[in-house]
């Protein structure tokens, strides 16, 4: 029940890329035309707007600016592509009716853009747990003359309610605290990386310990003529065989006990 969210970052414009045709060739050649679909969180619960239809084998990229006049400038917007509707409101983020593969996951292009540059990713969001912890690290921040460097982390849930959490930063060697964010769930938390005191041979750790999500790292100079957007998979993807949630949770434990012992 994938979904595709529009970014946000600052000084950029966020935008999505559809495409209604399977990732590989083996798990489904079945693709008929699809509903496109925006969803976002409110005080009333999930609410869902249908914006057209999707053809067979064609793509279509949807800006923010496109979806400003639907979803509240605070919330975050999540796009789809669906067989039948959602339902315009829900208690729960609704579960899709569409198509679905593993390896690779279906996918959209999710970017970033000044008035002369861009960056982008394949990727997709599925609902985290609410008792999700997060670890990662932030070997992409770049230095030099009018460069921004910022975390995005992104996060939706099965339920639409706010509630906040902290993310704490540190230098992974000594793992000394070099600041303090709040961010909430159902968002896109953007957080600052420059002032916190990080040098060129220094490695940024982030640990929230009351939420997850998928952190994205992004730079760009001033001027918007320069930009780039990566992101970090979970500690359990560098895991080849065997139980990889728990070789994560062994690996989480690891370095909470790290912070633990060095406060």
């Amino acid at each position: 029940m994938s979904y595709y969210p529009i970014l946000k970052a600052p000084g950029v414009q966020g935008w999505t890329t559809l495409c209604n045709f399977a990732p590989n060739n083996w798990e489904t050649t079945r693709c008929p035309t699809q509903l496109m679909n925006v969803t976002w969180p409110s005080a009333d619960g999930w609410m869902t707007k249908n914006l057209g239809v999707l053809a067979p084998n064609a793509m279509r990229t949807i800006t923010s600016n496109e979806v400003a006049d639907v979803v509240p400038a605070e919330a975050v917007a999540l796009l789809s592509l669906t067989i039948s509707a959602p339902p315009s409101q829900s208690e729960t983020l609704p579960k899709l009716d569409t198509f679905r593969t593993m390896v690779p996951a279906w996918r959209a292009t999710l970017g970033l853009s000044s008035a002369v540059a861009q960056a982008s990713y394949q990727g997709e969001i599925d609902p985290f747990p609410p008792q999700g912890t997060l670890l990662t690290f932030g070997p992409f921040m770049q230095f030099g003359a009018s460069i921004e460097n910022f975390l995005i982390l992104f996060n939706i849930e099965g339920s639409p309610k706010r509630r906040q959490s902290e993310v704490e930063v540190y230098n992974a060697d000594g793992m000394t605290l070099m600041g303090r964010f709040e961010v909430r769930n159902n968002a896109a938390n953007v957080i600052p990386l420059d002032g916190l005191g990080f040098g060129v041979g220094d490695l940024p750790a982030f640990i929230c310990r009351g939420l997850t999500g998928i952190p994205l790292y992004f730079s760009r100079t001033t001027d918007g003529a320069h930009m780039s957007l990566e992101h970090t998979h979970p500690p359990g993807s560098l895991v080849v065989h065997g139980r990889r949630w728990e070789a994560q949770k062994m690996l989480k434990n690891v370095w909470f006990k790290r912070v633990a012992s060095c406060r």
